[in-house]
């Protein structure tokens, strides 16, 4: 598909799974691809869960040192070459894009979190606030000066756009996972064996917390406590909260775990929870949702059923949606958007369907080994490498090709 002389650097502050994943994605449409990062995953999960100075010079990196690395990458690349760029550290493009652009340079941005729409939703920042304002103007301007702007997801795309204008060019392709790290079959569930309900990875500000939470208390004073065990894996602003309010139920909670590791151990799980709060769902995609499908998990995801996230799940008939808004549409949602899009539904009503999502698995073994299937095999069929590499190379002709 491409040309092996073109060259195309891959950036991110943190070298992680789905972005060595990116990076071979788009080697495999035929260029010659370089990934440009700082910190290794397991440097950024143990700076991450490490006391408050170490805190601070992790984000030193990632804001101050990291920016700095694509400055001098930047300045010694050669004429037209291409950058990918994603929003981990979220004026890295348009940086980079001030600094190639006079050689000709294409920059290419990766929107895997939007800013300021994430830090207001965690509370960090107000709304229209002078540095709500600032970062605004910034993420207006990756999307006006950058050569065209990836997204994770169709609504995602239409949020971003409806408040901070236009992307020159867009597209919106999954991020996926890397399904070669992955084993080829998934375990059924065996009979008499407990119904294991999976957290993986991030809990912060933009997942539900509180309604996994109360989920968890409702199943544990329900007729099929006996059945059913949560086990999570769990870094992230919230996880500290989750252990808090679940620490006298029979729940295991550990740090996350590499990701080599999570690989190996997800073979043991029947379904992969995900969250996200209807504010978290206007800005970011849960990523472990499809390493979880690849292992062959049903998706229980709680989350708005007008999100991407739910249209996931959706598509490939892999799952159950917790519908955690008041609004099942995007159309729903549009007589008072801002207001309508952070709205929660009464956290009764999300526990009482979680509680029969869940029964409905324990009654009937075929569904879930059902939706367990279209799950691994539905991720297999469309996102695969080759699927994604051909929405990237398009992606790079049209920024390239005058």
């Amino acid at each position: 598909m491409g040309e092996k002389t073109v060259k195309v650097y891959v950036a991110s502050n943190v070298g992680v799974d789905y972005f060595f994943f990116l990076c071979k994605t788009i080697e495999r449409a035929g260029y010659d691809v370089t990934p440009l990062y700082l910190i290794t995953e397991v440097n950024y999960r143990k700076l991450s869960k490490s006391s408050s100075f170490k805190k601070i010079w992790l984000r030193v990196q990632m804001y101050i040192f990291y920016p700095l690395y694509l400055i001098y990458k930047g300045l010694a690349s050669a004429q037209n070459s291409i950058f990918v760029v994603s929003s981990n550290t979220f004026y890295a493009p348009l940086l980079l894009k001030k600094i190639v652009g006079f050689k000709k340079g294409v920059v290419i941005h990766m929107l895997y979190d939007l800013y300021p729409d994430a830090i207001e939703i965690a509370g960090v920042i107000n709304v229209n606030s002078i540095a709500s304002k600032t970062i605004g103007k910034i993420t207006m301007l990756n999307q006006r000066k950058c050569d065209a702007t990836v997204y994770l997801g169709e609504f995602l795309k239409e949020h971003a756009e409806k408040r901070w204008t236009n992307a020159k060019v867009s597209d919106v392709i999954d991020i996926s996972t890397d399904l070669a790290l992955y084993k080829n079959s998934f375990d059924n569930l065996q009979d008499n064996h407990k119904l294991i309900i999976h957290y993986g990875g991030q809990l912060g500000h933009l997942h539900d917390a509180v309604s996994i939470i109360e989920c968890i208390k409702y199943i544990s004073a329900s007729d099929i406590a006996d059945l059913v065990e949560f086990n999570f894996y769990v870094s992230g602003a919230q996880a500290d909260m989750l252990r808090e309010n679940l620490k006298e139920y029979p729940v295991k909670i550990i740090s996350a775990v590499p990701s080599n590791q999570w690989r190996e151990d997800i073979r043991f799980f029947h379904i992969g929870l995900v969250s996200l709060s209807p504010g978290g769902a206007s800005v970011c995609l849960p990523s472990k949702t499809y390493g979880m499908m690849a292992g062959g998990m049903a998706i229980m995801a709680i989350c708005p059923a007008w999100s991407d996230l739910a249209s996931l799940v959706k598509r490939l008939d892999a799952g159950m949606i917790i519908n955690n808004s008041p609004y099942k549409t995007k159309q729903d949602l549009h007589s008072d958007y801002r207001q309508n899009i952070v709205a929660l539904r009464p956290i009764d009503e999300i526990t009482r369907d979680f509680y029969n999502g869940l029964k409905s698995y324990l009654k009937d073994n075929a569904l879930l080994t059902e939706k367990r299937t279209n799950a691994f095999y539905g991720i297999r069929e469309n996102f695969n490498i080759d699927v994604l590499s051909k929405h990237w190379h398009k992606v790079i002709q049209d920024v390239t090709v005058k």
